[in-house]
């Protein structure tokens, strides 16, 4: 049976983001977070010293911060089971894993199979832009998930009733999370391609979904509007309360009027239109 390597790492809140992802690109599969950090898992033979003592150099970790034990691949399965609980959203979106079962207690249900602890609605900014979400209507729209990750928000448009959904993102992992997930979820109108905005042509969409960090959007919304109509709706997250007058300074040279925000421990989402 393979082994896995459980990392705990301690790190300040505006690190986690970029750290977690930046793991995930050096072979670790699963995160879990905490009050002071997060656990991050992957099996132990992708395990490489180099690059991770590398990252911890780059943000900043002490290495008194990271407290690393082995466990075994059945035993970590359990841990996840036991410490991945489904999230519910204004009593009207059930989130899960496969092993927890449906509830039909809920108009929509989303089945996500946890490999980090981003797009399973966990974390604020996914239940924060998805409940703005639910106050649209999605029918027959046309939809562009910017930076898709999981494909949980391609997966909810799609329950809500758009006709159509785009989904791009920079990372390998997210086509295979993405097919994997729709098919949890009986969806099949979402395609996705991986890259940035550099890969769209001509096409135009009536609502844009973009959780991603502060940086990313404050440089993105005149290409946004690029592929927008008059009428378009632009659902964003990923970002600090704090941070949203500036974007929405961007948001306005770029067109974007401003409609409502949401927040939730210090972290927001917006909603705006063409």
């Amino acid at each position: 049976m393979n082994s896995y390597l459980l990392f705990e790492i301690i790190c300040e809140e505006e690190k986690k983001d970029m750290l977690i992802a930046e793991l995930a690109e050096i072979g670790f599969e699963g995160f879990l977070e905490g009050d002071e950090g997060f656990e991050a898992y992957l099996p132990k033979d992708e395990w490489n010293e180099t690059e991770f003592l590398a990252l911890l150099e780059k943000y900043s970790i002490q290495k008194e911060s990271v407290k690393a034990n082995e466990i075994e691949q059945q035993n970590w399965n359990e841990q996840w089971e036991s410490e991945f609980q489904p999230v519910t959203i204004e009593n009207e979106i059930r989130i899960s894993a496969p092993f927890h079962g449906l509830d039909k207690e809920f108009p929509y249900e989303i089945i996500i199979q946890p490999k980090t602890s981003f797009g399973t609605g966990h974390h604020e900014t996914t239940f924060l832009i998805m409940k703005l979400m639910l106050k649209e209507n999605w029918q027959n729209k046309s939809v562009f998930d910017f930076g898709a990750g999981t494909g949980i928000l391609s997966i909810l448009a799609s329950q809500l009733g758009c006709k159509s959904v785009f989904a791009n993102d920079i990372d390998d992992w997210a086509a295979e999370n993405i097919s994997e997930n729709a098919n949890y979820n009986n969806i099949n109108n979402i395609n996705f391609e991986k890259g940035g905005l550099e890969i769209l042509n001509d096409e135009k969409f009536e609502i844009i979904l973009a959780n991603i960090n502060k940086n990313v959007l404050m440089t993105s919304f005149k290409k946004l509007a690029d592929h927008a109509q008059t009428g378009t709706k632009l659902f964003i997250s990923g970002f600090y309360e704090s941070d949203l007058k500036d974007l929405l300074t961007e948001t306005e040279m770029a067109g974007w009027k401003f409609l409502e925000s949401f927040e939730l421990n210090e972290w927001c989402a917006a909603q705006f239109e063409l």
